[in-house]
């Protein structure tokens, strides 16, 4: 059965009427995996375990229980915690790390029925996107393997192996992966989904998202894992809305806005922008209506992201010293200890930029950087929630440039990384934001970010399902051919 040609919600349903699928649905997956596998796309994927689970839930339809996702293979990034499962934030520290609890998501999916199928490689601790500080090596695009996928959650999907990936957006790491690997890539309003049990570097800023091939399926998905949790007090309040039935709003105009010096990102591929270019052309027919208007600070949301971002890291990350836990460096006094642990825990990469974050948030630069920051971050705010008052949506590209080449790990990295660029500014207002997958003249993937009002993600949907309506999408890469 190709169980990825399914919406989830009809594989669901199929499931719970015949739970033999499940052993296809294994037997599939671990197909997919060893076709995949040089794409190091899971730094755990764990067959036993996958089995354990579709046991546990034959047991459950058995007793006629209601599980939307039933068989629904689904992955956890890396950074997401669960129960007795290793938890590593792609890092030498948490490489022994595993939580004696469930992360909020992780709880809601097993509560659907959904099948943990692994967890996914990420940038140590989720900083970034340039695929050079994993300890377990770089995530392949499945497009072109010289190339970074940004995150093994969206190669996962774009490789057809799941139809589903919960991971991280901090800065817009989830949307710039899914923009590199062809695949939708959703993140909330902030507080929509409930942090609990995810190991975050920027608290302020972080948010767990999802990455899904069909816009019905993220709908599904975000439905699941939404919601109040009486442990995260930054969690939204109020019921969650129903995020399927939004999709059958077909009625809707669009108006939406793009920041009149879009193009002014650097680093601009000039098949981005011809691709974007054509495509603001397609959008202006039928439900559509299209403004360009100035944003006089839009453009300095990374460079703002970039210094808060560092700050937060620096402070969240101090726990880190081989002492409560992770990983504990031999040293000759407990002074020496410390400064083992953390030098040999982390990767350089890491540690450029949380010294990055010491010096921002020093007593030295503190208000020349840090504090400017913040500041920014409240004009970029209400500059967004103004332009949202007047406009349904705010469309930009999703990042500059196609996915870059894998570099080497000795090679500097710019801390206010240029893919940021469009990406930031929702993060830094905690609005809901949605990538959708375009095709360049290049042969490789590039994407449309669409960014909504704080708590619209019907909004987003409604636009994601109006553009597949359209015909706009994709041909995935086969794994069969990927090696």
């Amino acid at each position: 059965m190709d169980f990825y040609k399914i919406p989830s919600q009809k594989l669901a349903g199929q499931v719970r009427e015949d739970p033999a699928l499940l052993d296809e649905i294994f037997a599939m997956l671990s197909h997919f995996h060893n076709e995949v596998e040089d794409l190091n796309i899971f730094i755990l994927f764990d067959p036993e375990n996958i089995q354990k689970e579709m046991t546990f839930l034959k047991e459950k339809i058995a007793k006629g229980k209601s599980l939307s996702l039933a068989g629904v293979p689904v992955s956890l990034e890396d950074n997401i915690c669960t129960e007795n499962i290793a938890t590593t934030c792609g890092s030498k520290m948490l490489s022994t790390y595993k939580p004696p609890f469930n992360s909020w998501a992780s709880e809601k999916l097993q509560e659907a029925g959904a099948i943990l199928a692994g967890k996914t490689n990420l940038e140590e601790f989720g900083v970034g996107c340039r695929g050079n500080s994993s300890f377990y090596g770089a995530a392949k695009n499945p497009w072109d393997q010289q190339r970074i996928a940004g995150k093994g959650a969206a190669a996962a999907v774009s490789t057809l192996m799941l139809p589903l990936s919960i991971a991280t957006d901090t800065i817009g790491e989830l949307r710039q992966a899914a923009s590199y690997c062809g695949v939708i890539g959703f993140r909330p309003t902030y507080g929509r989904v409930s942090r609990r049990g995810v190991i975050e570097y920027a608290s302020s800023m972080a948010q767990l998202g999802i990455i899904s091939r069909k816009t019905s399926d993220l709908a599904a998905a975000l439905e699941i894992i939404s919601g109040p949790d009486p442990q995260d007090p930054t969690s939204l309040k109020g019921e969650v809305p129903s995020y399927r039935a939004s999709l059958q709003n077909e009625e809707k105009v669009f108006k939406i806005a793009v920041p009149d010096n879009w193009d002014q990102a650097p680093g601009m591929e000039k098949d981005v922008k011809e691709c974007f270019l054509e495509q603001l052309h397609n959008l202006t027919a039928g439900r559509v209506q299209v403004e360009y208007i100035p944003l006089r600070y839009f453009h300095k949301a990374y460079l703002a992201a970039a210094v808060i971002s560092a700050a937060e890291a620096f402070s969240n990350l101090a726990n880190y010293d081989g002492v409560r836990f992770g990983y504990r460096g031999e040293g000759k006094s407990l002074q020496d200890m410390y400064i083992k642990s953390r030098s040999e825990g982390f990767s350089s990469k890491l540690k450029q930029f949380l010294t990055f974050g010491a010096l921002v948030s020093s007593g030295k630069h503190y208000e020349d950087y840090f504090l400017k920051s913040q500041r920014m971050r409240t004009r970029i705010k209400n500059e967004l929630a103004d332009c949202l008052e007047r406009y349904d949506l705010l469309l930009t590209p999703t990042t500059p440039f196609t996915a870059p080449l894998a570099k080497p790990d000795t090679e500097p990295d710019q801390l206010a990384d240029p893919a940021l660029f469009y990406t930031a500014a929702a993060s830094l207002a905690g609005l809901p934001a949605l990538t959708f997958p375009l095709y360049t003249s290049v042969k490789r993937p590039a994407g449309l970010q669409f960014m909504g009002k704080a708590g619209d993600e019907a909004s987003l949907l409604q636009i994601s399902a109006l553009l597949e309506e359209r015909g706009i999408s994709l041909s995935f890469p086969n794994p069969g051919s990927i090696k």
